[in-house]
């Protein structure tokens, strides 16, 4: 058979079953699905969004147990069950409540109201252990004001726990705007019924994999299926050929008897410095997507750097929607791919006059590097084709390997933009305001990536590693190195 000549589906649809509904996981969804599953739960996902409100904090209870029952029929990704075993294929199955005691079950084991403890450590927790819930559904934490931030004594907090599987972090801010407008929407002085609940056409809003938009508006050819293959059979080989060469973080060389935590890191520029980085960058024509991958490379190289590398094998994540439209604005109508992003890996070779001047020179250079290695996989959308092939190749490598080996590991860089998160909502009996957006995440292996977002202009860099394969203190030295080195292009 040619390669990709493939006679399965590229995706599944969703079906309805004795009331349930269900369907395969495709593509990255099967990818990391059985990640969490064989792996403790890693990239289980956390989001924290410091609020303030008009509404007394007993009344805002009640809309907020109100706005999540409502996000039940609007946005069933947050009550979805999938697959907690190694089983192929995972699947996904959703069903709508239908009395009163369905909802009060949910409601119980998904939604908590936090008044004693502050909203970091609530993030922590979610973190440092599995979502508890049946088949990994959502988790939503309403930290409430006085607990949240004692510093910010007007603020409540959500804590939003959820499964990589259904998100990505682009669909969790079109989320987190929902359910802000949401709970200015919603009763705040009586509980809604499920009788209330509009579960009508609830077929046209269960998420989809990236695949099924990519199949029907793209249409790709049986040649498109063999090249977007051809080219996930190159990614491997490119990694196996390069990672000797390649800058790496070294885990500890205790890591084999050391215990797994995750440990999260989280460094803000100024909105001033932010505003000056973003207009220079804007001047010298480069993203800050290449800037910032550039001085993560350089942070590694400084940190790690051993003398004999001739390269950086540099991982970097890329999201379906350049091509797509995976979320929906408030009040549209259709199906959302809310895990949309993948991942590649390019070669950026040193050149001995990237390192001959100052730091600034340096990130520059390498900026412009790594831009023209990823510009190639920016072109098409058909590498979405190959989403299935690469999840089955890496389902079969995590069933080969067993616990993960404290190997060296090629640096890795997630983009994730500028995000849309809108910052006042408001009704004529509500009001709101979002204070911030905090990402961290659940990590049980030794790949630890940088991640960087901007928020209302001013940026963000983070990181979640295992204590398991690396020292705290390293770390923070590193992600401090890392944010020093961007910061050498602020004038």
């Amino acid at each position: 058979m040619a390669l990709g000549a493939s006679t399965e589906k590229p995706y599944t649809q969703w079906r309805q079953v004795d009331g349930r509904w269900t369907r395969e996981c495709t593509g990255v969804e099967t990818g990391v699905s059985y990640n969490q599953n064989v792996r403790d739960g890693h990239t289980e996902l956390t989001f924290n969004v410091p609020f303030s409100t008009s509404l007394a904090t007993p009344e805002l209870i009640q809309r907020v147990r109100n706005a999540w029952l409502v996000c039940h029929a609007t946005h069933p990704e947050v009550a979805i069950q999938v697959s907690t075993g190694p089983e192929i294929p995972q699947t996904m199955t959703f069903k709508a409540l239908q009395c009163e005691a369905d909802a009060e079950a949910w409601l119980q084991e998904s939604l908590r109201v936090v008044t004693d403890q502050h909203a970091t450590d609530v993030a922590r927790m979610t973190y440092n252990r599995r979502l508890p819930t049946k088949g990994k559904r959502n988790m939503l934490y309403l930290v409430t004001a006085g607990a949240a931030d004692p510093e910010h004594p007007d603020q409540h907090c959500f804590v939003w726990n959820t499964s990589h599987t259904l998100t990505d972090i682009f669909s969790v801010v079109y989320f987190y705007n929902y359910l802000l407008h949401a709970v200015t929407q919603v009763p705040g002085d009586r509980n809604l019924a499920v009788s209330e609940l509009d579960y009508s056409d609830i077929a046209t809003r269960l998420p989809v994999t990236p695949i099924t938009p990519y199949e029907q508006q793209h249409q790709p050819t049986r040649e498109d299926r063999e090249q977007a293959i051809a080219g996930a059979i190159a990614q491997a080989e490119l990694y196996s050929s390069k990672m000797s060469s390649s800058i790496a973080m070294y885990p500890e060389p205790d890591a084999v008897s050391r215990s797994h935590s995750t440990y999260c890191i989280r460094l803000q520029y100024s909105l001033p410095e932010s505003q000056s980085l973003l207009a220079f960058l804007r001047d010298q024509k480069l993203s800050i997507t290449y800037a910032a991958a550039a001085a993560t490379v350089l942070a590694i190289k400084q940190t790690y750097g051993k003398g004999h590398e001739t390269g950086a094998l540099l991982g970097i994540t890329r999201n379906a929607r350049r091509w797509l439209k995976t979320e929906l604005e408030l009040g549209e109508e259709g199906h959302r791919a809310p895990c949309a992003s993948d991942v590649v890996f390019l070669w950026i070779p040193f050149k001995e006059e990237y390192f001959a001047a100052s730091t600034k020179d340096t990130i520059l250079q390498l900026g412009r590097a790594i831009r023209t290695e990823m510009g190639p996989h920016l072109t098409s959308p058909h590498y979405i084709a190959s989403l299935s092939f690469t999840a089955g190749r890496f389902v079969s490598a995590l069933a080969a390997e067993g616990e993960p080996t404290p190997s060296p590991q090629a640096p890795g860089f997630s983009p994730q933009g500028a995000l849309p998160l809108t910052r006042e909502f408001s009704s004529p009996t509500a009001s709101i305001r979002a204070h911030d957006f905090e990402h961290s995440g659940r990590q049980i292996n030794p790949s630890a990536w940088v991640g960087m977002f901007s928020l209302w202009e001013r940026v963000t860099l983070s990181m979640g590693f295992d204590t398991k394969y690396y020292e705290p203190r390293t770390m923070e030295d590193f992600m401090a190195l890392t944010k020093r080195n961007l910061g050498t292009l602020i004038p």
